[in-house]
């Protein structure tokens, strides 16, 4: 059973999602000299029952301190909510439950003390020694250590020659721990020296690492860092600031504050900071620092090896400053003594403070996943629940799940190892450092090189900015298509007579700009193409600016029409499945068809039909990073993912890597028992389509194919073509997909023709061709202003509505104001769009503010005509932000001008831009299939517009409207953190994160909130 049952992760609540503050910060500092007017004060919203001095006497000892020194440290707030003598929470409170012991079946409990017995005997086998002293830093009850003790003892491995020592400094602890290993009870202020019930192993107490022995060590060190005190700092527009607690003498409460001042640890640690470029929020712990260089002196002075293990990133994580009250995450102000407050590990940190110690090295992190299944857990679960009832099976399984769950501990939990340098093997659990690199110039210019690079290989090709075009003459109908960069040779190598008359490339995973698209639809149609034929993948930016490119270019009356392919067996979702290589086999059949002088409607109907008969899985054996990226999965040597997308989104399952023989059975078994199966009886004759991901070797790709095509015949299925190559590639993805065509009777024959039609595209047959010369490449003016160009030529009859000059200046004052905060918020913005998208929405919303701030020093805006005005945005949008975003805000803008074209002079300009936005939305929703809770920009902009609506009986917006309307926007956004990702490429990532606000809907907060500071300083004046 738990060969099957343990594939299947049940997404579990999360122990450990970061608690979101208002500041976070990281480093240490002492501010007992700092003064009142040393400390900036900000507003907090927080919904957390908070307790005040009168019922909290932790509170109240604080509030007395800080009126008489001011603000405290985080650090120092920390050390006197869990270690103050009265009121602090690990001097009143048994610390264990969810820290430090498993609450869970004691079979899981064993085995996982089995494992970590084996990482012992095995480190121990490996460095040597007839002495094994074994150290757990913060033991909890002691129940781990007991069952590591018995397990040793089993396998006889525990002699006279083996110690056992306990870090611990809570005497309610030891008393605790000395009942589970001694068997009673014990003073734990009398000096220790004891042997354990049932053994003669001695067992000792310590709190100084000099009271250890003198020989090889041990440390076993599980969750026990997260607790000691950090200081937090926040990165600000006028640098780094340290998060301090006030109190609140109206609240009676503490509240978070930044220090104006900068403070002696922000002195201390300034060039550290200040070296911190892609983070707002840091945490360092002094404290965690000593202890581990503490216990790195003492392995490369006597030998022995460090585990440590605990809620933890590598780097990348600002604010997690947080706690606990029974297993639920609250607000570490809200009742300090009587909750559990912790802080995850920066281990990139820690590590580098140990390694400050002469002699030692570090290895990891890995993930306990990873770590567990590394060290046989596989096996030792088969083995568990081999005798056990169905209940009690899913029961263990359950416990599992919170171990190893990429959902729950699995991929939080991080593990280290330290050892002394002079050990040549890794440490038992595969630890190992991932440093990948790449073959590139500057991330910024990659994509371009990239296709330079093509087009002078490949004499029939030309370029055109990122549009790659062929030389051939265009047929009467020109097919187009297009994708993020990083699937080489798709489309690139596609481009040639008999294929795609064009393609057109956006960045790393990201969709082209709808300008850039349009560009290319204007050139094609100007090169000869009296139809043009878009054929593209169902991924949301795709369709939105592929649609949006579409209906401008139907504006210019061009015959234009989309094909959208998805292929995609392993999901069905709302928005659709995706689109994967499969989509290449319509695109070949489209190209030779338009060869032949198809007209498009005869086109589209032959591509419907295949599109019906087409179905696609890929497999992986690996994670993919590409340049700029962080990696979405991360995959053992022996596990591999199934049903990935070709962006680097998890799949739908995660597997044990079996032998390629099994796992096409498994991968081809989608066919007939997954969502979307394909009706395919007996003696069905198929084309079978097997696309190397990019890191398979072609030796793994003759072995994927003959094993496909032999699965397919053992199914009674006529195999009558076989496509294999690398053709769609995710970066350097190792895995491959198999795609199956259905061939109908009545269309088998043609459609292998259309197949098997010439064409010189390099990518489907290969092509050699002498090097090309630089007058391949064709340097294009700005993409805004050729857009503005064709949108001159389009007759817009222009509204005679217009604002007045004051209101004019305080547009321009407004649209400084969001170009301000755009640049401010950049990089918050990024890092919301990195949980489950590709990072870059600060990014985009900066390139359309630099075209503001240019647009406005150069007087191109038309700051009193509304519709010019949001046309110019809209062109803006479409031409600089590229991927959803830009889509998004390019259709909204481009129907608000629309409809305001179409206002005359007698309406009120409240109620005309109340009908424009609303059809700026309506028409997004029309593209984007989306709706609200869908988490998008709209789930912002949608109770925006409402409110305005709403007040359009009234003449002028009053300063509290103005106010009201912030309020409205940002609650809003802040309610996203709620909704689940129905649209964009969140919609197919499994995040670690879900409780984040939409990044798009937070940039429309920030345009929204600089507008509205703007009008209610003009109505206070």
């Amino acid at each position: 059973m738990f060969a099957i049952r343990q594939f299947s992760y049940v997404i579990l609540k999360r122990l450990c999602s970061p608690f979101v503050i208002r500041y976070e910060s990281t480093t240490t500092t002492d501010l007992i000299k700092t003064s009142s007017s040393d400390i900036e004060r900000k507003s907090t919203i927080d919904y957390t029952p908070w307790a005040t001095s009168e019922l909290n006497g932790l509170i109240n000892y604080l509030s007395i301190r800080i009126q008489n020194v001011g603000p405290i440290t985080v650090a120092d707030f920390m050390h006197e909510a869990l270690s103050n003598p009265k009121y602090g929470y690990n001097t009143r409170h048994e610390v264990y439950g969810k820290k430090g012991d498993f609450i869970t079946t004691p079979e899981i409990r064993q085995s996982y003390a089995e494992l970590l017995a084996k990482w012992i005997m095995q480190e121990h086998s490996t460095i040597g020694g007839n002495v094994l002293q074994l150290v757990e830093m913060g033991p909890g009850r002691g129940l781990l250590m007991n069952d590591i003790i018995k397990i040793l003892k089993k396998y006889k491995y525990s002699n006279t020659h083996t110690f056992f020592a306990l870090y611990e400094k809570n005497l309610l602890m030891r008393q605790r721990q000395a009942e589970t290993l001694l068997g009673r009870s014990f003073n734990p202020l009398i000096a220790n020296d004891y042997r354990i019930k049932d053994g003669n192993y001695s067992l000792i107490w310590f709190d100084d690492f000099k009271q250890l022995l003198s020989y090889d060590t041990y440390f076993i060190a599980n969750e026990f860092f997260n607790v000691y005190p950090i200081h937090k700092f926040q990165k600000t527009s006028k640098g780094w600031k340290e998060v301090m607690i006030d109190w609140n003498p109206i609240t009676k409460q503490l509240q978070y504050v930044l220090s104006l001042k900068p403070t002696s640890m922000i002195r201390l640690y300034e060039n550290f900071l200040n070296s911190i470029k892609d983070r707002q929020h840091i945490e360092i712990s002094p404290q965690r620092a000593m202890i581990m260089q503490a216990m790195c002196t003492h392995l490369t002075t006597y030998g022995g090896s460090a585990l440590i293990g605990d809620y933890g990133h590598w780097g990348e994580k600002g604010d997690t400053f947080r706690a606990f009250r029974k297993d639920e995450i609250v607000d570490p102000l809200s009742d300090p003594g009587n909750i559990d407050i912790v802080s995850d590990v920066d281990f990139e940190e820690l590590s580098k403070r140990g390694m400050q110690v002469p002699n030692v090295q570090f290895f990891g992190p890995i993930s306990q996943g990873n770590f567990l299944y590394n060290l046989g857990l596989n096996k030792r679960l088969t083995d568990l629940t081999y005798d056990k009832t169905p209940e009690e099976q899913e029961e263990i399984l359950n416990d599992v799940e919170k171990l190893v769950s990429s959902e729950y501990m699995g991929d939080r939990f991080l593990y280290i190892c330290a050892q002394r340098t002079n050990k040549i093997n890794a440490p038992a659990g595969s630890f190992c450092f991932q440093m990948p690199g790449h073959f590139i110039n500057e991330l910024n210019s990659c994509v371009d090189d990239s296709l330079i690079g093509y087009v002078r290989t490949y004499d029939h090709l030309e370029l055109a900015g990122r549009a790659v075009i062929t030389r051939s003459p265009i047929p009467s109908v020109a097919v187009i298509s297009g994708n993020g960069a990083g699937h080489e040779p798709a489309m690139v190598g596609f481009v040639g007579r008999g294929l795609l008359s064009a393609c057109i490339s956006g960045s790393i995973f990201a969709s082209p700009p709808s300008a850039d698209i349009f560009r290319l639809i204007v050139e094609t149609k100007r090169r000869g193409a009296k139809q043009i034929l878009l054929i593209i993948l169902n991924y949301t930016g795709d369709r939105l600016n592929f649609g949006l490119a579409m209906e401008r270019a139907r504006e210019l009356a061009i015959d234009i029409d989309m094909l959208v392919i998805a292929d995609d067996i392993a999901l069905n979702i709302p928005i659709g499945p995706r689109g994967l290589a499969g989509a290449l086999l319509i695109i070949k059949v489209a190209g030779a068809l338009a060869e032949q002088g198809k007209n498009m409607t005869e086109i589209v109907d032959v591509c419907q039909k295949i599109r019906a008969h087409l179905r696609t899985i890929g497999l992986s054996a690996s994670g993919i990073r590409a340049p700029g990226h962080q990696q979405s999965f991360d995959l053992m040597d022996d596990e591999m993912e199934l049903g990935m997308g070709i962006h680097g989104e998890s799949g739908v399952q995660k597997l044990k890597l079996l032998p390629i023989r099994q796992t096409i059975d498994l991968a081809l078994d989608q066919l007939f028992i997954g969502p979307r199966t394909l009706d395919l009886q007996p003696d069905s004759s198929v084309l079978l389509f097997v696309n190397n991901l990019g890191g398979c070797s072609n030796l793994e790709l003759g072995i994927i194919v003959k094993e496909a095509v032999e699965n397919l015949e053992q199914r009674k299925l006529n195999v009558k073509r076989v496509i294999c190559g690398e053709m769609m590639t995710s970066f350097n993805m190792k895995g491959f997909s198999l795609t199956l065509l259905k061939l109908a009777t009545d269309m088998s024959s043609s459609i292998l023709n259309l197949l098997d039609a010439p064409t010189d595209a390099f990518a489907w047959p290969k092509v050699i061709s002498p090097t090309q010369s630089t007058n391949s490449i064709q340097a294009l003016s700005d993409s805004l202003e050729f857009n503005e160009q064709f949108s001159s030529q389009i007759v817009i009859s222009e509204s005679p509505l217009s604002f007045n000059s004051s209101d004019s200046e305080l547009i321009n004052q407004a649209l400084q104001g969001i170009v301000k905060r755009l640049y401010n918020e950049a990089d918050e913005l990024n890092r919301l769009d990195a949980v489950s998208g590709d990072g870059d929405t600060g990014t985009a919303f900066m390139r359309a503010a630099d075209a503001i701030a240019r647009d406005l020093v150069n007087k191109k805006l038309v700051l009193h005509r509304p519709s010019s005005l949001f046309r110019r945005l809209g062109l803006i949008a479409e031409s600089r932000m590229g991927g959803t975003c830009g889509a998004i805000c390019g259709l909204f803008f481009a129907a608000t001008a629309k409809q305001l074209s179409l206002s005359n002079q007698s309406q009120k300009i409240i109620d005309s831009l109340c009908d424009a936005f609303e059809a700026g939305i309506q028409s997004v929703e029309s593209y984007a299939r989306v709706q609200p809770g869908d988490k998008s920009l709209l789930d912002a902009l949608i109770p925006a517009v409402d409110y305005i609506k709403s007040k359009r009986k009234q003449q002028i917006f009053t300063s509290k409207d103005w106010r009201e309307l912030a309020f409205v926007t940002e609650r809003a956004t802040q309610e996203t953190r709620n909704f689940i990702a129905k649209v964009g490429r969140a919609a197919y990532t499994k995040s670690v994160e879900i409780t984040v606000v939409d990044p798009g809907a937070k940039a429309v907060s920030i345009i929204i909130q600089a507008i509205c500071d703007i009008f209610i300083r003009a109505n206070i004046k």
